[in-house]
């Protein structure tokens, strides 16, 4: 194991500290929610609404009550009069599918075992659950630590079954869920696909071992360098589209004056959305209602989901910019600034592009001198 992947993972687990405070703690502390109150939340109206919940029950209590208060936290992040967590959610969910494409791409290469496999889509599952932020760093170090470098130039297997697993599996739940509508029925409700898109893991591991069996032997041409720079790059184009629109929104009241109501405008106060809220003890803590929680939650969702990407691609970069033409520094610097104007997500996946393309040259070069 390479030292830059224990000095990594050493940074990694503070991110996970960090967010199990900044995330579990200061919710419980801020008045947003406990464990207990989760498991024991009865509301089944659609906060600052009188639009009553339409989904799914099992008929476990505590399972329909987890559920219900889902529902209403990312409600509450889709609604857009919730001027703060809407803009967060949007942030974040371009992150969110930015990173998942990596992740993606990282799990499915042909030397990966099926435990790696299982916990690509756990963590993923249960970052849905609990928060990415939280578990996005633990996937990183699990990656480091259950993966080698040497292996590193083994290719990923079929991309074609996977690209339609993404595409149905998560792609889809997410536009259903952005654009129907909190009141609409059967699947045209907001509800359900707030709910389903919880489970988008679950659907993109069955959708890609549905067209992985469907498509056979056809698909193995699929898995060259063409095809996963398509991949990196829509995971760059998944950050930076969101946040693009969403710093759009962040400049708006300073580019054009008088466009946005004045709510709407101290809410998006550059500093109160992107200044980080103390987490660290419950003394410097204060409550909050639920929308300003939410917002809070968010935030450090993506602010530690975002900076866990952003060492574990630069760790692994690392481990090859030796072997490049190009300084490793220079390299540091691009996708900070690939940070700054298409989101961490985006500066995550140029590094492990540039990864690959350092990698298939030494390839090459080892295949000319044998």
């Amino acid at each position: 194991m390479s030292s830059s992947r224990i000095i990594a993972a050493i940074i990694l687990g503070g991110v996970v500290i960090t967010a199990h405070l900044a995330l579990t703690k200061q919710a419980e502390w801020n008045g947003t929610i406990s464990l207990e109150h989760l498991l024991t939340y009865t509301n089944r109206v659609l906060p600052n609404t009188s639009i009553p919940m339409k989904i799914p029950q099992t008929g476990i209590a505590t399972l329909d009550n987890y559920l219900a208060f889902m529902n209403s936290f990312f409600y509450i992040s889709l609604d857009a009069r919730n001027v703060r967590a809407h803009w967060q959610g949007n942030h974040l969910i371009g992150t969110l599918s930015s990173i998942w494409i990596i992740m993606l791409l990282e799990t499915h290469r042909t030397d990966r075992s099926a435990l790696f496999t299982f916990m690509t889509y756990f963590l993923e599952f249960m970052g849905e659950l609990l928060g990415i932020g939280l578990f996005t760093p633990i996937w990183c170090i699990v990656h480091m630590f259950m993966t080698s470098d040497k292996n590193a130039k083994r290719s990923l297997s079929s991309l074609s079954p996977l690209g339609f697993a993404i595409l149905f599996g998560h792609v889809a739940p997410t536009l259903l869920m952005l654009r129907t509508k909190p009141d609409g029925e059967g699947l045209a409700s907001q509800q359900i696909w707030t709910i389903a898109r919880l489970f988008h893991p679950i659907f993109v591991f069955v959708i890609y071992k549905v067209f992985s069996v469907a498509m056979g032997p056809s698909a193995s041409n699929s898995s060259g360098p063409a095809s996963r720079r398509i991949f990196y790059m829509f995971s760059i184009l998944a950050s930076s589209f969101f946040h693009v629109s969403s710093l759009a929104y962040l400049l708006a009241p300073q580019s054009f004056p008088g466009w946005l109501n004045d709510g709407t405008v101290t809410a998006l106060n550059p500093w109160k959305v992107l200044a980080p809220v103390p987490f660290w003890s419950e003394s410097v803590v204060q409550k909050v209602d639920l929308e300003t929680g939410v917002a809070i939650f968010l935030q450090w969702d993506w602010m530690c989901s975002s900076a866990a990407i952003m060492i574990w691609a630069a760790a692994l970069y690392s481990e090859i910019s030796a072997k490049t033409s190009r300084s490793g520094l220079e390299m540091l610097g691009q996708s900070l600034v690939f940070a700054i104007l298409a989101g961490p997500g985006a500066a995550a996946a140029f590094l492990m592009q540039e990864r690959e393309a350092a990698l298939q040259a030494e390839e090459a070069s080892e295949k000319k001198t044998q």
